[in-house]
């Protein structure tokens, strides 16, 4: 598997789509700085699935897309495609070769590809993942990355290893597992509560449901009797209804009867109507109109063919084009043509002669200008060779002055070096002294401070995290006890309804006035019994009015405890017995009642004080806590299922009271937690600038090994320029002495030489330059001539071709007009012909009016005779109308009685469907008036046998005697209908009803919903708990698989390390070693260099060029512990020398074996390696353009 090509569209400084083939081998990039050549790195990182804008080197991710030049505007989207070859399948795709595309538009969005099919960032980073490419991109090193990697946490470098290995995948699926189990731990908390909640409320239903099992027997009676009655009522309606309608039936008949006449009627007058209508009156009228209209544009046609035919004979009379050109003006035009032809030539040979003699004085003034400037030329060059000599001489002087002063400015220079030199080698010594007092010491005390804060922290972290789970426990302790005093509530109220609390003289129920103390709650309840459910009255009289009301009545009880007390009563004290009177405080009526009530703590105090002491009073009782009580004559055990008021309301305010405690127990555990938070977030921040602290007086200490290096640097250069400027005083030296050489030689040559005679006389060029301007003013009055002469020739021509053009036109309209007189003359004829036939067409148009007219008088007759017949139909059907009325309204009459009958048994259908789910049918057929009722339990039995089942009905459907023979089955006895006693029956039966109380309905289904409900919660509680245990089993398995690669990879890396090193650092030494060998899963990863002759423990104190190979190296350990198909190295080379540069070379070289490189590179060695070079350039547009070579085969050709 290698990369194949690279396909930038838009990409940063790439406008142009731009195509690079990559090798498998090694592919350098090279460039000019500026170029673009790093913008080919981002886009690999971009569409393999970066996310950080800043590790693009951008502000955000916009800034990938190009922006713009001067001279180009930006663009709105970038793509990047990456072609990989995936011959060897190493990719978990079936594609032999695969696409990745990434774009980005302008507004936001992005897409993903591949191989041109719509895909998820998710889907390349799992697709990518087998091949150890993940989040942190440890493939990639970009410019100024090195320090990063070198720089990095133990546990930063613990992700690059995880990462090649393959790791990344593994650790993803275990934080989704993790998640889960976080979010499945909510639910079965939640769902634990809701089973214990569920487990409370069952047992009130189930009370509950046996009321509602009691209930149903008494319903049936209920049931049974009203629809008996029901159906009673429904066959009476049923009776009246069939009545009704046969009444109806008769005058619907005679409506009928008198319809139908009606009717025929109608249709007679309609016939009669249709008559008058098709009689033609109006279509005579309109024919008649229509006539009229005709004759009068007959008229209008023949006046407008006579005014057609006079006007048209004026025109031919008037129609004249006028003469055209004659043969004459044509033949005299081109005679004045040809005149002016031949003065064009004579003026033309009178110019080539003034041309000539024009050339002829030019060529004699150019011979003497030439002879001048020979003569001038000689003297100028005398003149100049004189100067030359002056002014050597002057420069021989010149070099000798300076060459003096250069002597003495470099022998100034090289006593200013000397100087500097003293200056930094006290420097130098200055610094590595205070250096070795201070530095040590500061950083070892950041260093020990940055533990303790990262301690603080830990310790911060914690108790958060201990104060998060007791807050949670709170939580859910207040929301078991909000839902206890919300049941207990409601199982109050349910009992509380229809207490009479609203009636005068009631002051409450006893529950609600009393007070207990805490775990005396079933003992005092004993104690008072049913007084317990009781109601408190003020006074005896109103105690007595309510006894009146309820006194008698089968369906009612009344408890009641009256608090006007004015007696006084003897309180009983028995020694080791708490009084109930010191346990409980209420009304005074009340107290009166627990006067002589002592509660015992168990069995065994009533062991010695009840059975002990047999003189005890009778009236005294001792209740134990556990609600046993014990009297005089009298012993009750145990308490039953059912609570009473007292002890539910007991049990409510103590729900309560503790709710509000543990409602502020978790306000003030909330208090805590977010001091707690408070706390660790100070104590994060104090570890933050613990750590930049350390990092600063690291940073310090680099910066002072990097001023001593720097300074002795700094005393190299100063101690290379002394030697270099006593080399520049030796050379000022020799070059004085060929000045002075030069000087004498200068005033040897400097004797001037005889100035030349001038032989030509000036004076004659005058008379030569005159004769040349009279020649050429000859010459230009011959051009002006020519000009003129070729003019006046256009003139001529111009003035035939203007006659020709008008004599053509003058054919062009004669042409036209004899046409426009031949259409005149077709127009006349028509005109003419329809002015002589119009006069015939009047005189029809005008008889055809008259006979029109007559037609339409002779049909207006007939209609007054239809009109008198139409009166009298219409007197027919008023009469018949109102008969109709008449029995129309009887109709409606009978019809509302009907409606009537048929809403009450609407009505009743409706009642019996919704009361007693029966379809009127069923209603009539089994509980009908003809139907036998069944005799009840306590009623005179009178069974018969009967031949067949199913003659008999009872109110359950009926039962077969098991003991009858010869086929003979016994049914139950019955009676015929009779409405008053069902109806006492029914009054019966409801008032049983109400004995009962107030019943849930909906009990029974609800309980048994609710028990259903239990065990399929308490079922799904333990499928949730299986769930957990196999998740917390596959986080062990992960764990495992995690440890085994991350060990065997660290070994490999460890051991390719150990090669690594002593190549690049030759008798250096570095390892690598774990922080935390026996935690495996978080343990780091340490690097321990010290280069050759070195005592350095820090890496922060190796020089630039040390640190970048330390990196390389850690980084190459990682590539061949766990190589992966390619690598991509963006300038990493740049900071070191030519030997550490091949010693790289040559680690690479072993890499390019198992991997394709693609290298930025500026160095020239690096580039021979290369098996492909790409060349970066920016263009004068601000967009970077490529061009490429293979290397490697045209060495190989070269070769």
């Amino acid at each position: 598997m290698h990369l194949k090509s690279l396909t930038i569209k838009g990409f940063k400084s790439f406008a142009e789509p731009t195509t690079l083939q990559f090798e498998p081998g090694v592919t350098c990039v090279v460039g000019p700085n500026g170029s673009g050549k790093s913008n080919v790195v981002d886009a690999l990182a971009w569409v393999m699935g970066e996310q950080g804008a800043k590790s693009l080197r951008g502000g955000s991710m916009e800034d990938v897309i190009f922006a713009g030049t001067q001279s180009r505007g930006p663009l709105g989207r970038a793509e990047v495609s990456l072609t990989i070859d995936n011959s060897d399948g190493v990719l978990p795709i079936d594609y032999s070769e695969v696409t990745i595309s990434r774009t980005l538009f302008r507004n936001g969005s992005s897409e993903y590809a591949i191989n041109r099919e719509s895909a998820r960032l998710l889907d390349v980073q799992e697709l990518l993942s087998d091949t150890g490419l993940g989040r942190e991109m440890h493939v990639i090193v970009g410019q100024g990355q090195l320090d990063r990697v070198l720089y990095a946490s133990a546990d930063d470098r613990r992700r690059f290893i995880e990462e090649a290995a393959g790791i990344t995948k593994h650790r993803r699926r275990k934080e989704k597992t993790v998640r889960k189990l976080e979010a499945m731990d909510g639910n079965l908390t939640r769902l634990q509560d809701l089973v214990n909640e569920i487990r409370r409320q069952l047992k009130p239903l189930g009370r509950q449901a046996d009321v509602a099992r009691e209930a149903q027997s008494i319903q049936s009676a209920v049931r049974d009797a009203k629809s008996r009655l029901l159906a009673d009522d429904v066959a009476t309606l049923q009776r009246e209804l069939a009545d009704y309608q046969a009444s109806e039936g008769a005058s619907a008949s005679e409506r009928a009867l008198v319809q139908t006449e009606l009717d025929r009627v109608v249709e007679e007058s309609a016939s009669l109507e249709a008559q008058r209508a098709s009689t033609g009156v109006a279509e005579a009228r309109g024919v008649d109109s229509s006539l009229r209209q005709v004759a009068e544009r007959i008229d209008s046609l023949h006046a407008l063919a006579a005014e057609r035919v006079s006007l048209l004979a004026e025109q031919s009379e008037a129609s004249d084009i006028g003469p055209g050109v004659s043969d004459d003006e044509r033949d005299e035009a081109e005679g004045l043509v040809d005149t002016a032809r031949q003065a064009l030539a004579a003026a033309e040979v009178e110019l080539g002669d003034k041309a000539a003699l024009t050339a002829s004085a030019r060529a004699a003034l150019e011979a003497f200008d030439t002879q001048l400037q020979q003569s001038r030329a000689a003297r100028d060059t005398w003149l100049r060779k004189n100067q030359e000599r002056q002014e050597a001489l002057a420069v021989a002087h010149s070099r000798l002055e300076n060459a003096t002063a250069d002597v003495a400015v470099a022998k100034e220079a090289v006593v200013l070096a000397d100087e500097r030199i003293a200056e930094l080698e006290r420097q130098w010594h200055d610094a590595q002294v205070d250096g070795d007092d201070s530095g040590e010491a500061s950083t070892d005390s950041a260093e020990g401070a940055l533990q303790d804060a990262w301690r603080r922290e830990a310790e911060a972290e914690e108790h958060v995290d201990t104060l998060r789970h007791e807050l949670h426990r709170l939580e859910r302790e207040k929301d078991a006890l909000a839902a206890t005093v919300h049941t207990l509530s409601l199982a109050l109220e349910s009992d509380q309804a229809g207490t009479g609390e609203q009636l005068e003289g009631v002051r409450g129920r006893v529950a609600d006035l009393i007070s207990i103390n805490p775990g005396f709650e079933k003992a005092i309840a004993r104690a008072l019994g049913v007084l317990a459910d009781a109601l408190v009255v003020s006074t005896r009289q109103a105690a007595l009015d309510l006894t009146r009301g309820v006194s008698g009545r089968d369906d009612a009880r009344l408890s009641l405890v009256v608090d006007e007390v004015h007696a006084t009563s003897e309180r009983v004290e028995l020694e080791g017995l708490v009084s109930a009177a010191d346990v409980a405080n209420g009304p005074e009526g009340l107290m009166r009642v627990l006067h002589r009530v002592f509660i015992a703590e168990d069995l065994d105090e009533i062991n010695t004080h009840w059975v002990g002491h047999p003189e005890l009073p009778a009236d005294v009782v001792i209740v134990t806590k556990a609600g046993d009580l014990f009297s005089g004559t009298r012993v009750q055990a145990g308490s039953g299922a059912q609570q009473s008021a007292v002890e539910l309301t007991a049990e409510r305010d103590q729900a309560t009271t503790e709710l509000q405690r543990v409602s502020t127990e978790v306000e003030r555990a909330a208090s805590r937690l977010e001091q707690a938070q408070h706390d660790a977030t100070q104590a994060s921040a104090e570890a933050k600038r613990a750590l930049a602290e350390v990092r600063e007086f690291e940073a310090s200490r680099a910066a002072r090994s990097e001023a001593l290096s720097s300074l002795a640097a700094t005393l190299d250069s100063a101690r290379g320029e002394r030697e270099r400027a006593q080399a520049r005083v030796d050379q000022a030296e020799a070059a004085k002495s060929l000045a002075a050489e030069a000087l004498d030689n200068a005033g040897q040559h400097s004797e001037a030489e005889p100035e030349p005679i001038v032989a030509v006389d000036e004076s004659g060029r005058a008379a030569l330059a005159e004769a040349l301007e009279l020649a050429r003013a000859g010459e230009v009055d011959a051009r002006v001539a020519v000009e003129a002469a070729r003019s006046h020739v256009g003139y001529q021509e111009s003035q035939v071709v203007a006659l020709q053009q008008r004599h053509q036109a003058w054919l062009d309209q004669r042409e036209k007009e004899a046409h426009r007189a031949a259409a005149r003359r077709e127009l006349h004829r028509r005109s003419t012909s329809v002015a002589a036939i119009t006069p015939a067409l009047v005189r029809v148009a005008r008889a055809s009016v008259e006979e029109s007219s007559r037609r339409v008088a002779e049909l207006e007759a007939a209609r007054a005779s239809s009109d008198e017949k139409a009166a009298a139909l219409r007197q027919r059907e008023a009469q018949l109308r109102e008969r109709l009325t008449a029995l129309t309204d009887s109709v409606h009459s009978v019809e509302m009685h009907i409606y009537e009958r048929n809403l009450q048994l609407g009505q009743l259908t409706q009642k019996a469907t919704d009361e007693l789910g029966l379809s009127l049918d069923v209603l009539i057929s089994e509980y009908g008036p003809d139907q036998p009722v069944p005799l009840q339990e306590g009623e005179e039995e009178d069974a018969a046998p009967t031949d067949s089942a199913e003659d008999s009905r009872a109110e359950d459907g009926g039962a077969e005697d098991a003991g009858a023979e010869d086929g003979v089955a016994w049914t139950p006895a019955t009676k015929p209908f009779d409405r008053a006693e069902q109806q006492k029956r029914l009054a019966r039966a409801q008032k049983q009803l109400d004995a009962l109380g107030r019943v849930n309905p909906l009990a029974l289904e609800e309980f048994d919903a609710m028990e259903k409900r239990h065990q399929y919660l308490v079922e799904q509680l333990e499928d949730v708990n299986a769930s957990k245990r196999d998740l917390l089993s596959i986080v062990d398995d992960i764990d495992d698989t995690m440890r085994d690669v991350f060990m065997a990879a660290f070994a490999d890396t460890k051991a390719a390390f150990d090669e690594v090193f002593p190549v690049l650092f030759p008798g250096g030494q570095g390892a690598l070693s774990l922080t935390d060998p026996d935690a495996p899963l978080t343990t780091g990863v340490e690097v321990s260099v010290r280069p050759r002759g070195k005592n350095i423990e820090r890496l922060s104190l190796l020089s630039g060029g040390e640190r970048s190979l330390a990196a390389v190296a850690l980084l190459i350990a990682i590539f061949i512990a766990r190589p992966s198909p390619f690598y991509i190295l963006d300038e990493i080379e740049a900071a070191l020398d030519d030997a550490n540069l091949g010693r790289l070379l040559d680690v690479m070289g072993t890499l390019r074996k198992d991997s394709q490189l693609i290298i930025i590179t500026h160095q020239k060695r690096t580039m021979e390696i290369a098996d492909a070079l790409y060349g970066v350039s920016m263009r004068d547009d601000g967009v970077s353009a490529v061009v490429g070579q293979r290397v490697r085969d045209e060495a190989l050709t070269n070769a």
